[in-house]
């Protein structure tokens, strides 16, 4: 049975001091198009404190396909954090995976105990 994948490969925060954004490639993975999806960024501030979600609107991606997203962020942000779905062409729910998770995880501890120490 033919089931997409949406894959974010690559995603990395920038900024020039007067705009920031989150870019990236994302990339279906499957075998079987997905008929749309969605990226949510929610930029974390120095003080580790979130900031509003901004959600970007993912258009169909054939199998194998790759295609880069850059969602403008309006506040400016040391960190953030990106959460991703997507839906195939009958609109179930398709598996979505950060290819970065790996290395994500192994800054979580850290992470954690410099903002505990921020917040204390």
């Amino acid at each position: 049975m033919a089931a997409p994948e949406l894959t974010v490969k690559f995603h990395m925060g920038v900024g020039n001091g007067t705009s920031q954004a989150v870019g990236g490639t994302l990339t279906n993975s499957g075998d079987a198009p997905i008929a749309q999806g969605y990226l949510i960024v929610t930029p974390v501030n120095a003080q580790c404190r979130p900031g509003a979600s901004v959600m970007y609107a993912i258009g169909a991606i054939q199998p194998g396909e790759e295609q880069s997203f850059n969602v403008p962020m309006k506040d400016p942000f040391s960190n953030y954090r990106l959460q991703m779905g997507g839906f195939d062409e009958q609109g179930f729910i398709v598996p979505a995976q950060d290819a970065n998770q790996v290395i994500l995880d192994g800054r979580l501890k850290e992470q954690r105990e410099k903002c505990g120490s921020l917040n204390k």
